[in-house]
């Protein structure tokens, strides 16, 4: 099957499609090793694929093309916190569906209005600007703490970065991402950005001058390995950007949305960003992305200088206000800190040599392998025990299970993770 050309065109000086190789018709499914073949051949090859293609999910399990069974402890990377196949979010999005999917923000949007409130109820006063992702979320993050930095001083334009963090593939996102493997192959990124090491307080306080005009931190390192930043660290942070007239802002598009057990992260520590970003879990699937700005700044991005043709659209705004809608009346809050704690200590309390620590907080967890053991072989022979786990680094494995996982279904992971080590 093509797609036939458009009747304006002259069809006879067109060129005839190559017959098709793989035959579809819609409503029937293609073999795995059909979906290889078409993916190779025609998908720009920018990722490094496990062997296996889902077709369906429900609640903590996948199911791939031959129907074999998966307990699904990565979440599409923290993004499924509701987990597969969720009715209440099916629901929201087929009632919005049948109504309307984009009007554009060049129209007021009760979707967005009604998200808008609920983000700004569970955070701090302020205002919000939807995206599709969490690397928008920081590009914008990233203009507000120039705008707001020139705003006083046109050379007010350092940021200050993290070693290790991650924020995202796009050219700011990038450049504030504090690892080389991200930066190699591109030539010079932006510059007057300086890294610092996570939960060291003297390189931090040495980074701050007038020229700072931002500093951006995730709670838990999540691409770095999982690495929770210290209270004393945070507040440090804090502290230094009220001092300098800098802004605090925290990338919480990994650890929130109930990721810790809290809405995010930064409500464990006495302290509140000026921008929070947020994605992943938002949509509990759905692409949405936001950047919550707090309301002492929400004139530090005038209308014109930032904008998004998809961000908040219907679609998306009606799901992830169902997300949060959700996550109180199904308390899946108190399930993730309380299923968190019990994994933890399952893991802690395996009879094997092979873990060195097991960190984070909530259901975000790193499982700390010895520096000589690599990380990935074992995502891989996890996944033929049908396990899907991730990794964090060259030798960390990373759990993060949905919000709405059950103490039956992380006893069968954990006796799986046992299996797995026990023989390193």
């Amino acid at each position: 099957m093509y797609i036939e050309q458009a009747d304006y065109i002259n069809k006879s000086k067109q060129e005839k499609p190559a017959k098709q190789e793989i035959s579809y018709t819609p409503g029937s499914f293609l073999s795995f090793e059909e979906i290889e073949k078409l993916d190779k051949k025609y998908v720009l090859n920018t990722y490094n694929r496990m062997p296996v293609a889902f077709r369906y999910g429900s609640g903590e399990f996948l199911y791939d093309t031959e129907g074999k069974e998966y307990i699904d402890f990565l979440s599409g990377i923290a993004v499924t916190a509701l987990g597969h196949a969720n009715a209440d979010l099916i629901e929201a999005l087929n009632r919005q569906a049948d109504l309307l999917w984009h009007t554009s923000n060049l129209f007021y949007n009760e979707q967005q209005a009604l998200l808008a409130r609920a983000l700004i109820e569970v955070t701090f006063p302020g205002k919000v600007f939807f995206c599709n992702s969490g690397t928008e979320a920081n590009e914008a993050a990233f203009k507000a703490m120039r705008a707001y930095g020139v705003s006083q001083n046109p050379a007010k334009v350092k940021i200050i970065a993290l070693d290790k963090s991650f924020h995202g593939r796009s050219t700011a996102s990038m450049s504030m991402t504090g690892q080389e493997k991200i930066h190699s192959g591109f030539g010079p990124l932006l510059d007057n950005i300086e890294y610092v090491p996570a939960n060291d307080i003297d390189s931090l306080v040495a980074a701050f001058d007038e020229t700072v005009c931002g500093i951006i931190m995730e709670p838990i390192q999540g691409e770095g390995g999982v690495v929770p930043l210290q209270a004393d660290f945070l507040e440090a942070a804090r502290e230094l950007a009220e001092d300098y007239k800098a802004l605090l802002v925290l990338d919480e598009v990994q650890t929130g949305i109930g990721r810790t057990g809290k809405y995010f992260a930064y409500q464990h520590f006495p302290i509140r960003p000026d921008i929070l970003t947020v994605a992943k879990g938002l949509g509990g699937g759905f692409p949405i992305g936001a950047a919550i700005i707090a309301e002492e700044f929400t004139d530090v991005l005038k209308a014109g200088m930032h904008g998004s043709t998809f961000g908040g659209n219907h679609l998306a705004c009606a799901v992830g206000y169902e997300v949060l809608r959700s996550i109180e009346s199904h308390k899946l809050l108190e399930n993730a800190e309380k299923m968190g704690q019990y994994l933890i200590e399952k893991l802690k309390n395996l009879p094997v040599k092979a873990i060195t620590e097991v960190r984070g907080v909530g259901l975000l967890i790193g499982i700390v392998l010895p520096k000589k053991v690599q990380a990935r072989p074992l995502v891989k022979e996890a996944l033929k025990h049908g396990l899907v786990i991730g990794r964090a680094g060259e030798n960390i494995l990373r759990l993060a299970p949905p919000l709405v996982v059950r103490k039956t279904t992380i006893d069968r992971a954990v006796e799986k993770i046992h299996h797995l080590l026990k023989d390193i």
